[in-house]
């Protein structure tokens, strides 16, 4: 069971962080439009095609999930092969994810991670054979940064999206690009009258982490 749109009212800032009471300061988690996020990656088989996507959705009562799905068509329509939410019971918020297939089937999911007390806005990812029971994400969740602050502007942004890609040079290796915070954002000076709003009152300075790793097994394009 799943929501696909997270209820936390009307603002979009939904994702908590440690040391932020503020709801205004909450994350953006994009839920509410109820639409995959980045990206539709598509593969051809020969003998069917495939394609895999994720959505931001409520997976328990007040907690962010990914929502993934392959669809695959061997004949003239596509259909719904697969699907699963990744949200192990740890009281994490995943959210704003990306997928990608390597040249064997295998599936990775890298994402955003947050909670209100003592994860910070940080970047992880997960995965699946492609012969594992369907629906599961088996191979546990890897770290690829932790976060060691939060965002402090009132605007809530995030993204807008992330990206896991396979690399084409050996059809095996996946790279994920996401943003974290490695510092907080600080006051900035109160804007002078007639300034536009929304104004963000604090700096925010988040980065960007490329990674990349290749599963077990995976054997490389001879292209």
């Amino acid at each position: 069971e799943f929501d696909s749109n997270f209820p936390c009212g009307p603002s979009r800032g939904c994702i908590p962080q440690p040391g932020i009471t503020n709801p205004d300061q909450f994350i953006d988690i994009l839920s509410y439009r109820q639409r995959p996020t980045w990206r539709l990656a598509y593969r051809n088989f020969g003998d069917y095609e495939t394609m895999v996507t994720n959505q931001s959705v409520e997976a328990r009562p007040g907690i962010a999930g990914v929502r993934w799905y392959e669809i695959r068509r061997t004949g003239e329509d596509y259909s719904l092969y697969q699907q699963g939410t990744y949200s192990p019971e740890d009281g994490v918020h995943r959210w704003m994810g990306s997928a990608a297939m390597d040249r064997d089937g295998n599936i990775a999911l890298g994402y955003s991670v947050s909670n209100a007390t003592d994860v910070f806005p940080g970047i992880r990812y997960t995965a699946r054979m492609a012969d594992d029971p369907l629906g599961q994400m088996t191979l546990g969740e890897g770290i690829i940064i932790n976060g060691t602050g939060v965002q402090t502007t009132t605007n809530s942004r995030w993204g807008d999206y992330t990206s896991m890609n396979v690399d084409p040079v050996d059809d095996c290796t996946f790279w994920y690009v996401n943003e974290y915070y490695q510092v907080s954002g600080v006051p900035l000076p109160l804007p002078p009258p007639g300034t536009p709003l929304p104004y963000p009152f604090t700096t925010a300075p988040w980065q960007t982490r490329i990674a990349s790793f290749k599963l077990p097994g995976c054997s490389p394009s001879a292209n």
